[in-house]
C-alpha cells in the first residue's frame, strides 16, 4: 500500500492557512509580486506572475512571521579569493533547496520542488510528483526530463565519471537506481534495496544538485545532444580539450564540475531565489536579483523572496573587511571568527547589526585527525595506544577557555546527549588531560627518544604536519592546532604546522599527503551521525583520518585510494545497512552497533561539546528566526528561510 507522507503535511498546512492564501493557491484570488518585477510585466519584458508560478506554488507560513515588504539589496562581504559562490557563502542563500529539502527544525523532511512523494512498503520505490507548470529563471518549463537529463547524461555518462557512477548517496545496494519519467511531472526512483534514509539524504547537497542540472541549457555543451556544434565550443574555450572538460567548465553539478559557475554564468538558469546578475570577474563587485520564476509564496500568495537582490564586494584584507562590517558597510558577514564575536556585540549600535546566537549541528567543536592511510606514518598513526595518548596530552579545558570563550565542555566527537544515537564511551572517553598517561600509552609505540627529549620513529625524530584550513568557518582550527602543538612537544611529539589555503588542503587529501588535521565535527545534533557520518565512517571526501579508504570508496580509478582492511569494509556495510532500513527504529539500532565499534576502536578524537556560533545580521530585517541549527548539512542560513526576510524601515 502506497502512502503520500508529503501530501499530508500540504494538507494540514493548508487548513492551517488564512483563507486568502488557499484562494491564491486555487486561482481564486490574485498573485502578488515585487514591484521590480510588475514593471517589466508593464513593460511587456515578463509575462504576468499567475503565469509565472507552478499551479501550486510552496507556501512558507512559518512560525511567528509577518506577511513582508518587498525591497532592498543585501549587502555581503567576499574575503579572499573573490569567489562568491564559497567565500561569500552564496551556496547557503542560493542553493540549497532540492525535490525536498529539511524542515525549519530541521527534525525531518518536507516537500519543495516535489509537491508530494509516494514511497512503498518496503522504501526502494520512490515516486516524486513536481508541482505543475515550474519553471527556470529563464522561464523554461522545469519537468522530469531536467531531472532524468542528471541522472542518465550526467552521473550514469561513463566519459564524464570516468565509467564510475558516483558511490555513496545514490549507491545504497551498491547499484544505482532506476530512473523513469512517468509523465512531464511524475518520476519514480527504484532502488535494488530498502533506501529508508533516501530522503533525508536528498534534504542535503545531492539534493540540491538534482535541480541543478537545466538539461535545455547544458545540452548545447554535451555531444549526445550537439554532436555537430561541440568543436566550434570546445575551440572558442580558454581551457576545454574535449566535449567532458567543456562540458564539466559549464555545468555545476556532476563529477568534475565547478558549483561557481553558478555566480560566474548569468546565462545558467537555476531554480535558486536569487540569481547571478553581474558577476565578480575581474572586478570587485557582484550583483545577484531575484528569480522572477521562484516558485514560493507568502500566506497571502506574495511571490518570495521578499529581499531584492545581493551586492557583494571582494575584500583582500580580513582585518579591513571586519572594519568596514563593523562601520556599518554591509548586512551580514558569513563565518565571522569567534575571536571576534565580543567585538560585535560591543559595536551593534554603531554597525546596525543585530547578533544571533546559533546552535551548530556538531558533536564536537572540531575533530583532530590522524591519516592512518598516510604512506610514511600510517601504521604509527593505526595504533590505538598512539591516539590515546595524543588524546590524553590535550588540554581540553584550556582550549575552551582561550579559543571558545569558556564555552562547553570536554568531550570526544560523538552525537549529543539528547540525540537517540548518543554513547558515552564514545563521547567522554580519553578526554582527561593527563601526561603521565599521556606519556605511558605513548611509550607503547613510540619508546626511543632523541638527546632531546622528541619521540622517535623509524631512527628519526618524528614530526608531524598539520595541514590546517585558513578558511575555518568560525571555528579557530589554527587556534586550537597552535595549542596542540604546545601540548603535544610536552609528550616528545613534534608538530609542523601548516596554514594553506582551502584549495591545497584539497589537493592533499586528493593525492593522500596529508599526515593530520584539525577539522569541522558534524554528527550531533538528532541523527546527522547517520546523514554525515564522516568521523565514524571512511566514506566521506573529508574522512581524513582514513583517507585513502575513502578515496577508494568513492573514487575508484584515483590512484591514491586503498582497500581497506576488513574492519573498516565491514563499517562501510553496516552503515550502508543504516541508511536502507526501512523504519527509523531499525536504522537507530543498528547506528547504534556502528558507533559501538567506534567507541571501541577510538578513530577520531574531539575537543569540546559543541559551542553556539553567531550570525551578525541587519537589525532591520524582519522575520529572522531568533536561532536555527547553523552548519553544512542543514545549509547554513537556507535552513532559516532568508527568501521570507525582509528590510523594515
Amino acid at each position: 500500500m502506497k502512502y503520500r507522507l508529503a501530501l499530508l503535511l500540504v494538507l494540514v498546512a493548508m487548513i492551517a492557512m488564512p483563507v486568502s492564501s488557499i484562494m491564491a493557491q486555487d486561482g481564486g484570488g490574485k498573485y502578488g509580486e515585487a514591484p521590480m518585477l510588475a514593471a517589466k510585466v508593464a513593460a511587456g519584458e515578463l509575462p504576468p506572475v499567475e503565469d509565472r508560478l507552478p499551479s501550486n506554488p510552496r507556501v512558507i507560513a512559518l512560525p511567528d512571521s509577518q506577511i513582508g515588504e518587498y525591497g532592498g539589496q543585501l549587502r555581503v562581504p567576499v574575503a579572499g579569493g573573490g569567489e562568491p559562490f564559497w567565500s561569500g557563502q552564496m551556496v547557503f542563500w542560493t542553493a540549497w533547496h532540492g525535490l525536498v529539502n529539511w524542515n525549519q527544525t530541521y527534525a525531518d523532511w518536507e516537500p519543495n520542488v516535489a509537491e508530494s512523494v509516494d514511497v512503498n512498503e518496503e522504501a526502494t520505490e520512490y515516486t516524486f510528483h513536481l508541482r505543475e507548470g515550474l519553471k527556470w529563471s529563464d522561464g523554461a518549463p522545469f519537468t522530469a526530463d531536467d531531472i532524468l537529463f542528471y541522472m542518465e547524461d550526467i552521473l550514469a555518462n561513463e566519459e564524464i565519471n570516468g565509467g564510475n557512477f558516483p558511490q555513496g548517496f545514490w549507491t545504497p545496494g551498491g547499484e544505482p537506481p532506476v530512473v523513469e519519467k512517468l509523465d512531464d511531472y511524475t518520476v519514480k526512483f527504484t532502488f535494488n534495496v530498502p533506501y529508508g534514509m533516501f530522503l533525508l539524504n536528498m534534504c542535503g547537497w545531492d539534493g540540491w544538485a538534482i535541480v541543478a542540472s537545466p538539461k535545455h541549457y547544458l545540452s548545447q555543451f554535451h555531444i549526445k545532444y550537439n554532436p555537430d556544434g561541440i568543436d566550434a565550443l570546445i575551440a572558442e574555450s580558454e581551457s576545454a580539450t574535449d566535449w567532458v572538460s567543456l562540458f564539466q567548465s559549464r555545468t555545476a553539478t556532476g563529477p568534475g564540475a565547478d558549483q561557481t559557475v553558478l555566480m560566474r554564468d548569468p546565462n545558467y538558469p537555476t531554480m535558486m531565489p536569487w540569481t547571478v546578475k553581474e558577476p565578480m570577474g575581474s572586478g570587485t563587485q557582484f550583483t545577484a536579483e531575484r528569480n522572477p520564476y521562484y516558485y514560493w509564496v507568502d500566506a497571502e500568495g506574495n511571490q518570495l523572496p521578499y529581499i531584492d537582490g545581493f551586492v557583494g564586494t571582494l575584500y583582500q584584507d580580513d582585518q579591513t573587511l571586519l572594519l568596514d562590517v563593523l562601520a556599518g558597510k554591509f548586512d551580514t558577514m558569513a563565518n565571522p571568527a569567534n575571536e571576534n564575536r565580543p567585538l560585535f556585540f560591543q559595536n551593534e549600535a554603531t554597525s546596525g547589526l543585530k547578533v544571533y546566537l546559533l546552535g551548530r549541528e556538531g558533536g564536537s567543536t572540531v575533530t583532530v585527525m590522524f591519516n592512518m592511510t598516510h604512506a610514511d606514518y600510517g601504521a604509527l598513526f593505526s595504533e590505538k595506544d598512539f591516539r590515546v595518548g595524543m588524546s590524553y596530552a590535550i588540554d581540553r579545558q584550556e582550549i575552551i577557555d582561550i579559543v571558545y570563550f569558556g564555552e562547553g565542555t570536554p568531550r570526544q566527537i560523538s552525537p549529543t546527549e539528547d540525540s537517540p544515537l548518543y554513547n558515552e564511551q564514545l563521547s567522554s572517553q580519553y578526554t582527561e588531560f593527563d601526561v603521565d598517561q599521556a606519556n605511558e600509552y605513548l611509550d607503547k609505540v613510540l619508546p626511543e627518544k632523541d638527546s632531546d627529549g622528541w619521540r622517535m620513529y623509524n631512527g628519526e625524530k618524528l614530526s608531524v604536519v598539520f595541514t590546517v584550513q585558513t578558511g575555518d568557518y568560525g571555528l579557530g582550527f589554527t587556534d586550537v592546532a597552535e595549542l596542540l602543538k604546545g601540548y603535544y612537544a610536552e609528550v616528545g611529539v613534534d608538530i609542523i604546522l601548516d596554514v594553506v589555503a582551502n584549495e591545497v588542503w584539497t589537493e592533499r587529501r586528493n593525492d593522500n599527503s596529508m599526515e593530520a588535521t584539525v577539522f569541522t565535527g558534524e554528527g550531533g545534533v538528532g541523527l546527522t551521525a547517520i546523514v554525515d557520518a564522516r568521523y565514524f565512517v571512511p566514506t566521506h571526501g573529508q574522512s581524513i583520518w582514513g583517507n585513502a579508504w575513502n578515496i577508494w570508496y568513492l573514487e575508484p580509478d584515483n590512484p591514491a585510494g586503498q582497500e581497506p582492511p576488513q574492519l573498516i569494509k565491514d563499517q562501510i556495510a553496516l552503515l550502508e545497512a543504516v541508511r536502507q532500513a526501512p523504519t527509523s527504529e531499525m536504522r537507530v539500532s543498528l547506528m547504534q552497533d556502528l558507533l559501538q565499534v567506534c567507541a571501541d576502536n577510538f578513530w577520531v578524537l574531539g575537543i569540546s561539546s559543541s559551542t553556539t556560533t553567531y550570525r551578525p545580521l541587519n537589525a532591520k530585517l524582519a522575520n529572522v528566526p531568533e536561532t536555527w541549527v547553523d552548519g553544512w548539512n542543514p545549509g547554513g542560513v537556507a535552513i532559516a528561510f532568508p527568501e521570507q526576510w525582509y528590510f523594515t524601515p
